[in-house]
């Protein structure tokens, strides 16, 4: 389903940071006295008059947009500076919230080695990045089909080094195809990249860019992965060098999508000239390197299951 035919989602914007910057400053902050001594910090809940349930779960997907991850001893939240202060939620969903809490932005509680998902570029896919799980993530066709093909070309072995191009909110980790300290995650949308971060905390690696810049800063040296993937449309964004670039780091297993032709991205930032150099690319791909390719849902679906040492 696209965005605008979607009534449930409205994208977060710097309208909605600056809407929640001004409302803070508004509401009766009350302070935690039972964490007094170990994490002092306040909070408004549900009884907070000025804040409806609607305000709680766009503030929370504010939060979740603009923030960063930081850690609180083991436990890893997105947090949103602001002003000396930082916010945060403890909700599992969005829509869920009816609590808010804030400390100060200098009180740091324990190791900071989260990862980082502070981005420089800015993706069409960030104002909705909130919504992505809920509203326009894999189908279970999709899902299936990627599993299937996968298991396919690494004989369903699930501890494969693996290279997520796109990763997106992390879908390669909540179809569990390989283990969280085992991957690394490119994907240019830091809003994307907080909701994997927030579900898999433990990933070894993001690289909050586009794969081509990730190669040109060389940040994966020489360093070949078990497993490459690029699921749910994300080869789609690939350029031809990119293309060119994916076998250096590659032993030879890998599974690539791109929409398939008469489909297109929810966000509609790729014209149909894109999608279609796309599509003659991935089948390139396919043909040089002994692939196939198959329809999964929405998307042409290249399984290469080559393996070079």
């Amino acid at each position: 389903m696209s965005i605008e035919k979607n009534v449930s989602v409205l994208p977060i914007t710097e309208n909605d940071l600056e809407w929640w910057q001004n409302k803070i400053v508004k509401l009766d902050w009350v302070f935690a006295v039972t964490y007094a001594e170990g994490a002092p910090h306040e909070y408004i809940a549900e009884r907070t008059e000025g804040m409806t349930k609607a305000d709680f779960a766009r503030a929370a997907r504010v939060i979740h947009t603009f923030g960063e991850p930081q850690k609180f001893f083991k436990t890893t939240r997105i947090y949103l500076v602001h002003d000396g202060w930082k916010y945060w939620t403890m909700d599992r969903e969005h829509d869920d919230v009816t609590l808010i809490n804030r400390g100060r932005a200098d009180h740091v509680y324990g190791v900071q080695n989260m990862p980082r998902t502070k981005s420089e570029f800015r993706s069409s896919y960030d104002a909705i990045a909130t919504y992505w799980d809920r509203d326009f993530t894999a189908t279970g066709e999709e899902r299936r089909g990627f599993t299937r093909l996968v298991d396919e070309v690494t004989r369903g072995y699930r501890k494969c080094r693996t290279l997520d191009i796109g990763a997106g909110t992390g879908l390669t980790l909540d179809l569990d195809l390989t283990e969280a300290p085992r991957l690394t995650a490119i994907d240019p949308s830091q809003p994307m990249l907080n909701e994997l971060v927030r579900k898999h905390p433990l990933v070894a690696r993001v690289e909050p860019r586009t794969f081509a810049d990730t190669i040109a800063r060389r940040h994966l040296a020489g360093t070949r992965f078990d497993l490459v993937l690029a699921l749910g449309g994300s080869a789609s964004y690939l350029s031809h060098d990119d293309w060119e670039s994916i076998m250096r780091h590659a032993r030879g297993r890998l599974v690539l999508s791109a929409y398939a032709e008469g489909e297109a991205p929810v966000t509609s930032d790729l014209t149909s000239q894109q999608l279609a150099d796309t599509n003659s690319r991935l089948r390139e791909f396919a043909d040089r390197h002994e692939g196939r390719i198959e329809r999964v849902g929405r998307f042409d679906t290249v399984a290469i299951g080559r393996n070079h040492s």
